[in-house]
């Protein structure tokens, strides 16, 4: 019971999530800013939460062999307008990617594999395809996003949408090359 509770607790903190906002049905969806102080660094992530709608532009995206022009008009908006923007005080590894202090958009991509991405844009674009694992329990409707505190001196974050979601390690002392992970 306490288990189901503290899911329950942890879900309701976690704010439904995306702002590569199109459509009416994002008009006027909220915003959601979420801070973790840890260590003596300073993560941020600061975004809109919208609503994938019936879900006919996603479904049409993922189709690998007829979905190119839905991924392109993902991929473009992501751009244009992206989720919102992280900031970091430190050098850190979120997951495999190396990202040097500073201030960043982040978007969501889809690659030709079909593979959805997120995006840290700065002075350059520095990309890492999301490990997604299956979440046929609790399918959302809407991108949820949730910074949390991780480690001694890190965080990380939640994202999960439809039927997939991952976790992303956010942990000090990625360097400052900015290479792609």
């Amino acid at each position: 019971m306490n288990k189901i509770l503290s899911l329950a607790l942890a879900a309701a903190l976690c704010a439904p999530a995306f702002a590569q906002q199109s459509g009416m049905i994002n008009q006027n969806a909220p915003t959601v800013s979420q801070t973790v102080n840890a260590g003596g660094a300073k993560f941020q992530f600061d975004y809109t939460s919208i609503a994938w709608g019936r879900g006919d532009a996603f479904n049409k995206a993922m189709d690998k062999a007829d979905g190119a022009d839905a991924r392109k008009a993902i991929n473009e908006l992501a751009k244009k307008k992206p989720i919102g923007s992280f900031s970091t005080s430190v050098d850190v590894m979120v997951g495999t990617l190396k990202v040097p202090a500073g201030e960043y958009k982040v978007g969501f991509t889809i690659n030709e594999s079909c593979e959805w991405q997120i995006n840290f844009m700065g002075k350059e674009t520095l990309t890492m395809t999301l490990p997604l694992k299956d979440n046929k329990e609790m399918p959302q409707k809407r991108l949820l996003c949730c910074l949390y505190a991780g480690e001694e001196k890190g965080a990380g974050v939640y994202i999960a949408f439809g039927e997939k979601y991952c976790m992303l390690s956010i942990a000090p002392g990625g360097g400052g090359d900015g290479k792609k992970g």
